[in-house]
């Protein structure tokens, strides 16, 4: 187990001797969780994000390396991603990620217009530079997930509502006419792709952030978290368009697979850190997913 999340003058020092220059600020972004994210400045770098993460036995250190070679690629490509300055351990069982801190807000509404634009960023995603690595092949890590129970998700999904038992189990009698299905990781994919960590100035996407879990898979599953969550925000027709992307991706089998995913994924993360949540946000997730899946579920009927 690490020690205790170590403090922002701690954490801004060793960036400050990192990056070999002074650091200010350090306000913070988020609640202390199993992670801390401040904002902050540092001289040459300018504005960036301080991340600290659990060091996980290794793999968040891997996951900062992968990321850091492979963003580049999709910055090339022109999508709006952060640049990774440094990324280190900090002390015994942490990690810090330093990147510099993309202009915007959260596009925490889901606004048709710029969730379009989102989805044609998601194509940029498409195919992958230098092959197939298999540490970041999060197809396998899906379908384990939902065929082998692994990490616990499908215990803790039906903890996060009431409502959440009952639809987990509809969940797994949607999957059994796909019950062991893998995906081929034939692109890059965020993994994490909810309306919150994408930024906008209101007229355009300004960025991207929070690729922690960036990898190899498919992108109908960014397109698949972006459907959800445009639902659960009362936009039922970005959702619709969002599914169709996916599903031109992934095949129907494969929407099926990726939806199911989604669904228990955001539970279980609901249930197990409730307390830096809304209240009601479970219950809005679970009709957000019935009703994607009522709307699958007639397209497979007609």
């Amino acid at each position: 187990m690490p020690t205790e999340l170590p403090s922002w003058p701690e954490v801004r020092a060793l960036v400050a001797r990192e990056l070999g220059e002074p650091v200010t600020g350090g306000r913070p972004l988020t609640p202390a969780r199993p992670s801390m994210t401040w904002a902050a400045s540092a001289a040459g770098a300018g504005a960036v994000v301080v991340k600290v993460r659990a060091a996980d036995e290794g793999r968040t250190a891997g996951k900062a390396r992968w990321a850091a070679s492979h963003l580049p690629v999709l910055a090339e490509r022109g999508y709006p991603v952060p640049v990774t300055w440094w990324h280190g351990p900090a002390g015994a069982g942490w990690y810090v990620t330093v990147q510099a801190r993309l202009a915007g807000r959260p596009l925490r509404a889901a606004e048709g217009r710029l969730v379009d634009a989102v989805a044609e960023l998601v194509e940029l995603q498409a195919g992958v530079a230098g092959g197939v690595d298999g540490d970041r092949d999060f197809t396998g890590y899906v379908a384990n997930v939902l065929f082998d129970d692994w990490d616990e998700v499908w215990a803790d999904a039906p903890r996060a509502c009431p409502a959440a038992g009952p639809l987990c189990g509809r969940l797994r009698r949607w999957l059994e006419p796909v019950w062991g299905l893998r995906l081929a990781p034939a692109d890059y994919a965020h993994n994490d792709l909810n309306l919150s960590n994408i930024l906008t100035d209101g007229a355009a996407i300004t960025g991207v952030v929070d690729w922690d879990e960036f990898g190899l898979g498919s992108r109908a599953l960014d397109l698949v978290a972006l459907a959800v969550d445009s639902q659960r925000d009362g936009n039922p027709a970005a959702a619709g368009r969002l599914l169709t992307r996916a599903g031109r991706v992934a095949g129907g089998d494969g929407l099926r697979g990726l939806v199911s995913y989604r669904a228990i994924a955001l539970l279980a993360h609901t249930a197990r850190y409730r307390a830096g949540y809304r209240d009601g946000l479970a219950e809005a997730e679970c009709a957000a997913i019935s009703a994607i899946l009522d709307r699958l579920q007639r397209a497979c009927q007609g």
